[in-house]
């Protein structure tokens, strides 16, 4: 019988599921959590994530740490035992919390678990080495090696760092790329047909009371900063259609479209259902609200999250690719939230910065293009269309305005984000005209790019 909790299984077989396989922790932790629902209780998930999220973040310093500690090279290992290392040294470092014993002995049970049996002392004997903080390795030289330090001392890779360090300059990459290494600040939405913005109150007072969850209201007055994750069951506040998650930097771009009741919208890539269901709410469900996805999950998760907060929407679904798109009557407005690199959620999604590459940045802007040319032949004559993506690279931003002005000249004009949005969010926006949010800015909001173009026709 296996003495590993199921907290630390799971983690350690999420993290091969999401290093080997390149799949999304939150999908691979979904499947584990409903194949172990008897076993765990809330505060497994809570360190489940906490070890698997962590692991990823500092990978690379961590890996870099254990071969330099093992006279074997851990490439040739078994992802088992990899995993097994990595997890249970970023628990010793990195969990003040968690005993280094118990950090050690339960990687050391994983193995058993794993029939890894002629790897328990090995790993045993590497993690016991790493707890007792014997040794010191000489990093890269900060000057001479910029790159290489900044990338091993903040567990980027170095192609990224390679890519961002001109651009922003070391001290500012510093920022960035240690924000990139937190845990996202846990920002919820209101759900304003529930509960008006001047209300809020109510929904802190209602979480402060039955979760016993602190809260502060945040620059984006539809939202909320949690102290701690609150209960997401089916009788609970979330449960109920009062709040949904989502990062203040998201909840920025439905207001740059400008919804009016009685609009004709579309939503070129509608899940997980964030921007989709505020959309309906600024809207103020009065809107015709059409939404493309062509991933099934997200489709799934779009539709729940809609039917949650707005039980009674009429929202019109099309699971298909939106290039694919044909529709018998042009609409107003369309958001297109195109598929990008993600390189400004990082934090949020850290296993972007081992499954990605430099090459998938010029692949991702081609097919963005594309997008954006296929979505203003849905606009009607005096349409809109406001593009987003979660990242700050200018292929996936800048360059796109800049390509649109010379391709449609006249037939398009750019609409400025300042007078859309919130008097304290205008700071920035650039002179381009691009809602432009970096990694590690003074808001602690996710990394965006986004802008919006009026089609003439």
């Amino acid at each position: 019988m296996s003495k590993v909790t199921p907290a630390r299984m799971i983690a350690c077989d999420a993290f091969v599921e999401v290093m080997e396989k390149k799949r999304k922790p939150d999908d691979v932790l979904e499947e584990f959590y409903e194949k172990n629902s008897a076993e765990l209780k809330r505060i497994d998930k809570n360190l489940t994530k906490e070890i698997l999220f962590g692991g990823l973040r500092w990978y690379k310093k961590i890996f870099w740490i254990l071969q330099q500690t093992s006279t074997r090279d851990l490439t040739k290992l078994s992802p088992q035992v990899r995993a097994a290392l990595v997890l249970g040294t970023y628990q010793i470092f990195y969990m003040d919390r968690v005993p280094e014993r118990a950090a050690v002995n339960e990687a050391a049970e994983y193995m058993k678990a794993k029939k890894e049996l002629g790897a328990v002392g090995f790993v045993n004997g590497i993690l016991r080495q790493i707890a007792r903080r014997a040794e010191y390795f000489a990093k890269p030289d900060k000057k001479k090696q910029a790159v290489e330090y900044l990338a091993l001392q903040f567990s980027h890779p170095d192609w990224l760092v390679h890519r961002w360090l001109p651009r922003f300059g070391f001290e500012k990459m510093e920022v960035m790329l240690m924000a990139n290494n937190q845990p996202p600040p846990i920002h919820i939405r209101i759900n304003s047909l529930r509960t008006p913005i001047e209300n809020v109150r109510d929904v802190q007072d209602n979480l402060l009371r039955e979760e016993h969850i602190h809260s502060e209201r945040i620059s984006a007055k539809s939202g909320l900063l949690l102290k701690k994750h609150p209960d997401v069951g089916q009788e609970s506040q979330f449960g109920s259609g009062l709040f949904t998650f989502q990062d203040q930097a998201s909840q920025l771009i439905p207001l740059l479209m400008d919804i009016k009741e009685g609009d004709v919208i579309l939503d070129a890539a509608a899940g997980p259902g964030g921007k989709f269901s505020h959309i309906y709410e600024l809207g103020k469900g009065n809107i015709t609200l059409i939404g493309v996805e062509k991933d099934a999950l997200q489709m799934q998760r779009a539709k729940e999250t809609m039917n949650r907060l707005h039980p009674q929407n009429k929202a019109i679904w099309h699971e298909l690719d939106f290039a694919e798109l044909k529709l018998e009557q042009k609409v107003d407005k369309i958001l297109l939230d195109a598929p990008c690199t993600g390189l400004g959620v990082l934090r949020r999604h850290p296993e972007g910065k081992w499954h990605k590459d430099s090459s998938g940045i010029s692949t991702l802007a081609a097919t963005q293009r594309k997008l954006i040319t296929h979505a203003l032949t849905l606009l009607r004559s005096g349409g809109e269309l406001t593009y987003s993506v979660c990242s700050f690279e200018p292929e996936e931003t800048e360059d796109h305005l800049h390509w649109l002005k010379s391709e449609f000249k006249d037939k398009i004009e750019i609409i400025s984000p300042v007078s859309r949005l919130p008097d304290y969010f205008k700071r920035y926006v650039t002179r381009d005209n691009i809602l432009m949010i970096y990694a590690g800015n003074q808001d602690d909001m996710d990394g965006f790019g986004a802008f919006c173009v009026k089609w003439k026709g």
